[in-house]
């Protein structure tokens, strides 16, 4: 063989192997990066907002950067994105409109958007289930609306609207193919519960709740917990909104009650971690922090613990059936998110722009990125 021939050959093995490779290029804590190929699985990720006016994705394993989106200018999203087969879905919104807006997971592009009618705006939640996405369309000159959409493309499904202009909803919560929705008036008018079938939208019922809800809604074995964010924890029936009982522990919650082997944990009025039986609101036990919850804060729940951060720049983990203190970890800055928790981790959103993560084992911490802007939502670390 002559020697042409062989360095021709030995060229060919090199530029077939050359193309075979894909290249990826990270950088970590608050960098940017390129990915030139997709992956072909969406790996393990984190996926929140900025007030920045961007939308992340990064490794959960370690906080590498995969993508960013930039949506409107001054925009924040305070929904918990959710994650379904190929896309992320969460609602953004700033000082004049908002939209919900959904992504696709493996390069953050835009695969559509539903803007909000002029005029309205959202309360910053989400509800998905079997294909729809459902959320309150608020107005302060008309009446508001729950409005379903298809999340293949964002086309509506159906929407319904409250039955007087003064009336409003806050965000929806789907359990057993019924969208539930705690409806408020501004005129005084009593505050009601709203049934709707997930479906059609129909009205199955609505009955007056004994205040009006101003945490979201949480739900287990068939009752429905909200706090009035003064005083009060409410427990209604989910079959048709009638009261069970109410509790005055603590001043009741600022935030989303948290449900667990028959307790009810709450951030709560009076700066305490509160744990109350679900079956009367009576105290189980309390731990008191000393200063007050942001009202995108609840506690969260993993194998034997509660774990939730402070405006104390504290972030808490106690025993769920005792209170008592596991770990306390000093992270120097206020705490603006639930904590979301996966595989041993806690994932959680700071006031000054860094998502943190850290051990549930010992509250030690691991990796953080920042952004540069407050984050006032962070979600469980998700696949696909």
């Amino acid at each position: 063989m002559s020697n042409v021939v062989k360095r021709t050959i030995l060229v060919l093995l090199a530029l077939s192997f050359i193309t075979s490779v894909t290249i990826f290029m990270f950088s970590h804590r608050g960098g940017e990066a390129r990915v030139q190929a997709a992956p072909a699985v969406v790996p393990l990720s984190n996926y929140f907002g900025s007030d920045n006016d961007q939308f992340y994705a990064l490794l959960a394993s370690e906080g590498f950067f995969r993508w960013s989106y930039q949506y409107q200018s001054g925009g924040n999203t305070c929904s918990p994105a959710v994650v379904i087969p190929g896309k992320i879905l969460f609602e953004v919104s700033n000082s004049s409109s908002t939209a919900v807006q959904a992504l696709s997971n493996i390069d953050g592009s835009l695969r559509w958007s539903f803007p909000f009618p002029a005029g309205t705006s959202g309360k910053n939640g989400i509800a998905v289930a079997n294909g729809i996405i459902y959320f309150a369309v608020n107005s302060s000159t008309s009446a508001g609306s729950i409005y379903a959409l298809n999340t293949q493309k964002g086309s509506v499904a159906w929407t319904y609207t409250a039955p007087t202009s003064d009336q409003s909803f806050g965000n929806p919560l789907v359990v057993n193919g019924i969208v539930y929705a705690a409806e408020k008036s501004s005129s005084g008018g009593n505050p009601k519960l709203y049934a709707l079938d997930a479906t059609t939208g129909a009205l199955d019922w609505a009955h007056t709740i004994p205040a009006a809800a101003a945490t979201n809604l949480a739900s287990a074995n068939g009752v429905i917990y909200f706090g009035d964010r003064v005083s009060s924890l409410y427990a209604v029936s989910a079959t048709d909104g009638t009261s069970i009982w109410s509790s005055q522990v603590d001043g009741g919650p600022v935030s989303t009650p948290t449900i667990g082997n028959a307790i009810i944990y709450y951030a709560s009025a009076t700066n305490y971690v509160t744990a109350v039986k679900a079956s009367d609101g009576t105290l189980l036990w309390h731990y008191l922090v000393n200063k007050p919850f942001a009202p995108t804060v609840s506690p969260a729940l993993s194998g034997n613990g509660v774990f939730i951060g402070s405006t104390n720049l504290n972030m808490y983990g106690l025993q769920a059936s005792t209170g008592t203190l596991l770990w306390k970890t000093k992270i120097g800055v206020p705490i603006t998110t639930t904590a979301g928790i996966k595989n041993g981790i806690i994932h959680v959103g700071l006031q000054k722009g860094t998502l943190r993560t850290l051990n549930v084992s010992d509250g030690k911490m691991r990796w953080y990125y920042h952004t540069n802007g407050t984050i006032a939502t962070s979600s469980p670390p998700a696949e696909g």
